[in-house]
């Protein structure tokens, strides 16, 4: 085309110029000057319609060659997208079965834990806190495990002020808010207690409450005082700790949320009915134990416990002292002493709680009471001189290492026999144990023991209280009676500690 073109091009540059031979110029008219030269403008307008027609030609090819590009571009693209859309289904695909295999194994883990789990629960435990053991039984396990975070007991709100377990409490008697002032000092020191019995095999087991009761905090490493009457039943004679087949609980509080049953039996006294348990828990709060020789007759006074049971934990009673160094007949040969009478009402789940003073200080450890048609508002416990001592001593020696004379008294002996006979009072002698402290010192049958140390004997009362207050191994003067020379000697003993 574009030779064409340049030979186009070069024919238009070759103009042929005619030779016109000269003649005579001769004037014409416009009109046929008109025709002369319409034949050149003719020749150029064709050659510009030709160009423009190229031109035109080009442009439309060159146009049909961009749609063509353009079409082939978008079909290009096109084919892209749809190549990657394959491409990332094939990769979803790919995904999609490769997650089944990792839910496979994750289940798997999961499952393997939790049988591992499930084993540790069911063997290593011992058979009374078993998970599967509980989980097979036919009857309620209590739960056996709990953990005490920070102080155990509840707050108490009293007055619009709130007390905390641990918080000293400073009583100021302003009103007739004495026993709610007592409590709020008071109530996170005292205990319920509950003895129960795990019976059956690993997987069949049940546990059967034999007693409940209440007990004191006697000292902030754990160390717990109660009646040995509440926990009898745990207690194995022969070797004097517990019985495997028992647990002894402590609650610490009324919704029986926090307790411990992680328990040693460090002691007690059948004859003065105390118990001294060691639990494994630390940061509990003790009691303040006050001088019980002080009190009078007719102050007043605060019993609290669980009277009735662990439903009624913390149950607040108030009174007034009766009366002092009481004895009470148990059984036919045996006597509680040193009691505190009282009128609080103490019930069945009061004993080895508290009874205390207008100050919350303990003066007695609740034991019993007089339940007949002919009596009511007899309560009794034991003075807290005497728990203090018993307490003291078998948390020294694992018993109570208490003094004995060798003498066995008649407490029919009274003021009357006495005025009759021209005697005096005292304790009289019925019997003397051979090689005993008493008979080494020259003690004889139908003595009258009227003195220990300067201080009057009156009554058997008198002469146990007098004894007590004594250790094994000590030394004291005696004064007796002797009827048969009607006359008084005074002889030195040696004290023996009892046979346990």
């Amino acid at each position: 085309m574009f030779e064409d073109e340049k030979k186009e091009n070069q024919e238009q540059n070759t103009v042929n110029i005619p030779v016109v031979e000269e003649k005579p110029v001769v004037q014409e008219s416009s009109a046929e000057a008109d025709v002369i030269q319409n034949p050149v403008k003719n020749q150029d307008e064709v050659v510009a319609e030709r160009k423009e027609e190229d031109y035109l030609n080009e442009i439309n090819r060159l146009q049909e060659e961009y749609k063509q590009y353009q079409k082939a571009k978008r079909e290009a693209l096109e084919r892209q997208k749809k190549e990657e859309a394959a491409k990332a289904a094939a990769l979803n695909q790919r995904k999609g079965l490769g997650s089944f295999p990792t839910i496979l194994i994750s289940v798997g883990a999961a499952t393997m834990v939790f049988i591992l789990i499930f084993c540790a629960l069911a063997f290593f435990p011992s058979k009374d806190e078993s998970f599967l053991s509980q989980i097979f039984s036919d009857v309620t396990i209590i739960q056996q495990n709990s953990t005490i975070t920070g102080t155990p007991g509840t707050s108490t709100d009293i007055g619009g002020t709130t007390v905390n377990p641990g918080d000293n409490v400073n009583i100021t008697v302003e009103s007739d808010s004495i026993a709610a002032a007592v409590y709020a000092k008071v109530v996170n020191s005292v205990v319920g207690i509950e003895v129960t019995k795990v019976d059956g095999g690993k997987w069949n087991q049940t546990e059967t409450t034999y007693s409940q009761g209440s007990g004191i905090v006697y000292s902030s490493d754990g160390t717990i005082v109660t009646n040995y009457h509440v926990i009898e039943a745990a207690v194995n004679k022969n070797t004097g700790k517990l019985n495997s087949s028992f647990n002894i609980y402590a609650y610490f509080d009324t919704k029986l949320t926090q307790f411990t049953k992680d328990v040693t039996l460090v002691g007690y006294d059948v004859a003065s009915d105390i118990a001294v348990l060691k639990f494994n828990i630390k940061g509990v709060q003790p009691i303040t134990v006050a001088n019980s020789n002080e009190i009078t007759i007719g102050e007043p006074v605060v019993a609290i416990g669980c009277p009735g049971g662990l439903d009624f934990m913390n149950s607040v009673s108030e009174g007034i002292v009766s009366g002092t160094n009481r004895a009470i007949a148990v059984s036919n040969t045996e006597m509680v002493y040193d009691l505190i009478q009282t009128t609080a009402a103490i019930n069945p789940g009061n004993s080895g709680g508290a009874l205390l003073n207008s100050r919350g200080e303990l003066v007695g450890i609740c034991a019993m009471k007089l339940s007949d048609i002919n009596y009511e508002g007899m309560g009794f416990a034991i003075s807290s001189n005497t728990v203090k001592k018993i307490v003291e001593s078998i948390r020294k020696y694992g018993y109570y290492n208490k003094p004995v004379l060798g003498v066995t008294i008649d407490t029919t002996y009274t003021m009357a026999i006495a005025q009759s006979n021209g005697w005096p009072l005292g304790a009289a002698v019925t019997e003397v144990t051979e090689g005993s402290c008493a008979d080494k010192a020259g003690i004889a049958k139908n003595d009258i023991i009227t003195e220990i140390n300067s201080k009057r004997i009156e009554t058997f009362i008198d002469l146990r209280a007098a004894l007590l207050s004594y250790s094994p191994g000590e030394t004291i003067l005696i004064e007796i009676y002797r009827i048969d020379d009607n006359k008084k000697i005074i002889v030195q003993v040696t004290l023996d500690a009892a046979q346990r």
